[in-house]
């Protein structure tokens, strides 16, 4: 049988770079809202420590009131983990990623560690978006 056939298709390649958006830092670390939430009750003592130590850390400057309960499960989540329930600890990653707690997901939020340099007026910017509409004007209605 002669090829018949569709043709094979173009090799498809992406051009540009897709741009994740704009660093974000601040100028203050641990819970901006108040007094530091209680860690839930029946945590063992290296959980409890690492509820005050997050609770604490820069990143939870980007965490609101509505994280709270999220944040709650992701402790218990943490301390099954520290009973040696090892079947959770990737779920346990994963929930770390998503509240910025680990490098991985502060490069996924685009969060930076505030320096002393910074200020909250001038957030840090990516490298690709800093001239993403540099070579653009405007033009008249």
């Amino acid at each position: 049988m002669s090829g018949h056939g569709f043709p094979p298709k173009p090799n498809r390649r992406r051009r540009n770079k897709p741009i994740r958006g704009d660093y974000q830092s601040t100028d203050v670390s641990g819970w901006q809202h108040g007094e530091i939430p209680e860690a839930p009750d029946g945590l063992m003592p290296a959980s409890v420590l690492a509820w005050d130590t997050w609770m604490r850390a820069w990143w939870a400057a980007h965490w609101t009131p509505a994280d709270l309960p999220a944040l709650r499960q992701l402790i218990r989540l943490y301390d099954q983990v520290e009973r040696s329930e090892f079947q959770r600890a990737g779920e346990l990653r994963l929930s770390m990623d998503n509240y910025g707690i680990t490098p991985k997901g502060q490069q996924d939020r685009r969060w930076v560690r505030p320096t002393e340099e910074s200020t909250p007026s001038q957030p840090q910017r990516s490298p690709a978006s800093a001239d993403l509409y540099a070579h653009l004007k405007v033009v008249g209605d």
